[in-house]
C-alpha cells in the first residue's frame, strides 16, 4: 500500500499487513498494535526532524519488524543535521515511554496494552542506539567521528564497528541455544541486516565522491574533440566509466542487441550513478 504525504512516499510492506493480521488472529493483538505504534512514532520523529531541517525524505517504509526512511544521500548532510535526524527516532520512543507511564499512572491506559507499548518502545529505542550503520546509533557515531576523521574514515569506522556489533549479536543468539526454551533468533536477524547494509553505506558514501567530481567539471565553451565508446545497454555504470579519461570528453554509443539505441556522455553517467547507484545499467543514462 502506497500513500504520498507532504512530498514523501509512504509504503506499507504487504508482509507487514500479513504479519499484523496473523498476530491479531493468534491472540497477540496488543503486541502487534504496540509494535505498529512504536514504529510509527519512531519513523515519524525522523521524518519531522528531517523536514524541520530542510532534508528531503523520498520514502518512508513500514515493514513487518521495522521501518526505514530513505533520504537523499545522508552523507551529503552536515554532521550536525544528521546527528539530530538520527537521534530523533530514539528520542521519539523515549517520549512515548514517558507518555505511556503517565497515562498508566492516571489509569487512562490499560495495564496489558501499556506493558506492550513500553516493551515495544524500549526495544526499538535500545536496538536503534546500537553503534552500527545504518542504525540511528551508527549515524550518530558517524556524525561525532566526522569532525576528527573526516567523511570517509568516519563512515569506514562506523561500518567496522557495525561488524563487531553484528558478531556480538550472533554470539548472543548462539548462546541462547544452550538454554532450554530460551532460543532467540532475533539478534541473528539483526546481525544479518547490519552486515547486508554495509554495501549500501559504501555506495551512499561513493555518491559524495561523484558529486564532488561533478562539481569540478567545467561546461564546454568551444568545440572540443571527444572519444566515442560503444557499450552494451545492460553494462553497469561503474564498468562503463572505466573507459572514460579525465583529460577528454567521452561519448557513449549505447547498443542493444546490435542496434544503436542512443548516445550519452561521461557526465550523464556520473549523474545517473549518483541517483541510481553504481550497479544501474547504462540504459538508465540514455
Amino acid at each position: 500500500m502506497t500513500v504520498k504525504l507532504w512530498g514523501t512516499l509512504l509504503r506499507l510492506h504487504p508482509l507487514a499487513l500479513l504479519f499484523w493480521g496473523a498476530a491479531f488472529m493468534l491472540g497477540s493483538a496488543e503486541d502487534a498494535a504496540a509494535l505498529l505504534a512504536a514504529l510509527t512514532v519512531h519513523e515519524s520523529a525522523h521524518l519531522l526532524a528531517a523536514r524541520c531541517l530542510g532534508a528531503r525524505v523520498r520514502q518512508l517504509r513500514l515493514m513487518p519488524f521495522g521501518g526505514a526512511i530513505t533520504m537523499d544521500n545522508p552523507y551529503a548532510l552536515a554532521p550536525s543535521m544528521l546527528l539530530v535526524i538520527a537521534a530523533a527516532g530514539p528520542v521519539g520512543n523515549l517520549l512515548a515511554l514517558l507518555t505511556c507511564a503517565a497515562l498508566t499512572h492516571w489509569e487512562l491506559l490499560g495495564p496489558v496494552f501499556a506493558l506492550a507499548l513500553l516493551k515495544a518502545n524500549f526495544t526499538l529505542m535500545l536496538f536503534n542506539l546500537l553503534p552500527a550503520l545504518p542504525l540511528d546509533g551508527g549515524r550518530m557515531l558517524y556524525a561525532l567521528l566526522f569532525t576528527r576523521f573526516g567523511r570517509e574514515r568516519a563512515a569506514e569506522l562506523g561500518i567496522r564497528i557495525g561488524r563487531g556489533v553484528a558478531a556480538a549479536l550472533t554470539g548472543l543468539a548462539a548462546c541462547s541455544a544452550f538454554f532450554p526454551g530460551r532460543l532467540n533468533l532475533s539478534p541473528m536477524f539483526a546481525a544479518v541486516f547490519i552486515l547486508a547494509s554495509a554495501r549500501d553505506e559504501r555506495e551512499a558514501l561513493g555518491g559524495i565522491r561523484l558529486n564532488t567530481v561533478l562539481s569540478e567539471l567545467r561546461p564546454l565553451t568551444r568545440p572540443t574533440p571527444a572519444r566515442i565508446v560503444a557499450v552494451n545497454s545492460a553494462c553497469d555504470l561503474q564498468s562503463a566509466l572505466r573507459a572514460a579519461r579525465p583529460d577528454a570528453l567521452t561519448l557513449y554509443a549505447v547498443y542493444e542487441e546490435s542496434r544503436l539505441t542512443g548516445f550519452t556522455d561521461d557526465r550523464q553517467l556520473l549523474e545517473t550513478m549518483v541517483s541510481q547507484g553504481v550497479r544501474a545499467p547504462v540504459s538508465k543514462a540514455v
